[in-house]
């Protein structure tokens, strides 16, 4: 079922079935010299934030065991972020100067963009290989300690149900917290994470599908397009601080402002598209969506022992005949 529960199945035995394919891949993209390395970087770190969308699903069941494995994973993603950070601005850049391809600015993103590809290459013509070796082995190690995990049997922590339940409505009660802050105060950062939020959920929207294919699916897509929209508002937020930061690596003053006033007319756009949709992604309150996140596994548990039963009659069934 690969990056998704199977509500049949043992809620331990899931997780480290999904945590193991997950480092496993990254593992083999890291050790693949015959490829591109900065894309396998990439695609690595897209596995670890995976992979602590689905320690923070599963947290009240082994609290500490979360703190410390969603660390080795943060601090795994940040030793590899060099080079796709600097790649990302080139790209937000290149997504405006699309989006206001008629406004005849063309010449003005020009030397904006010289300069953010010059530093792109800067980073990548950097030594990989120490960066690699060392989340080689923090993904060896943090194997270990995945495939141990299992689930305890006393309070909530033995209750699949309950556990999934209370790591996702975390997120919606966190990204709650994040809209209203977003609305009243306008911060860049509380936009940025609001975004992290949307991540998040958008992963536990696909790791818990399987309890509902048909609501889940447009839900997680809503959270998907969130998070990339409120993105890209962050990279236009680094970037207007880099080029206010230092205006004479960026090209003409005059350029620059017409730049900046574009980019300042896209980021309000971005936030209002994505308030829009939080505010009806997150409309549930966390405690209504625990409530519902719990009942539907329930649901799938009921359903699934249903289906081994009926399996069961229809094979005593074939023997008979």
């Amino acid at each position: 079922m690969a990056y998704r529960f199977d509500p049949a199945a043992p809620l331990d035995a899931e997780f480290r079935r999904i945590a193991g394919e997950q480092i496993h891949k990254a593992e083999h993209e890291l050790a693949d010299e015959a490829g591109d390395r900065h894309e396998a970087v990439h695609d690595v770190r897209k596995r670890l934030k995976k992979l602590r969308g689905l320690i923070r699903l599963v947290r009240d069941a082994r609290p500490k065991f979360y703190v410390e494995e969603n660390a080795r994973f943060r601090d795994m993603a940040r030793a590899l972020s060099g080079v796709r950070d600097r790649a990302a601005l080139v790209e937000s850049l290149d997504a405006l100067e699309a989006h206001y391809k008629d406004e005849g600015a063309a010449k003005a993103f020009e030397p904006i963009r010289q300069h953010l590809v010059a530093q792109r290459e800067a980073a990548a013509g950097g030594d990989l290989a120490p960066a690699i070796e060392a989340t080689l082995r923090s993904l060896a190690e943090a194997r270990s300690r995945l495939d141990a995990f299992a689930v305890g049997k006393k309070n909530k922590a033995g209750d699949a149900a309950a556990i999934v339940a209370s790591g996702f409505a975390r997120i919606v009660g966190q990204a709650r917290d994040e809209i209203r802050d977003a609305v009243k105060r306008g911060e860049a950062t509380t936009f940025h994470d609001l975004r992290k939020r949307a991540k998040y959920h958008s992963m536990h929207l696909k790791l818990l599908g399987p309890l509902w294919p048909e609501a889940m699916a447009p839900l997680e897509n809503t959270a998907k397009t969130l998070g990339d929209d409120l993105g890209l508002d962050h990279d236009y937020a680094v970037l207007r601080a880099e080029m206010e930061a230092a205006p004479d690596d960026f090209g003409p003053q005059d350029g620059q402002a017409v730049v900046l006033a574009l980019m300042q007319r896209r980021q309000a756009e971005l936030r209002q598209v994505s308030l829009d949709a939080a505010q009806r992604l997150f409309a549930d309150d966390a405690s209504a969506a625990e409530q519902r996140i719990s009942r539907l596994w329930h649901v799938a548990e009921e359903r699934a022992k249903r289906d081994e039963a009926a399996a069961a009659t229809d094979g005593a069934a074939a023997n008979a005949a």
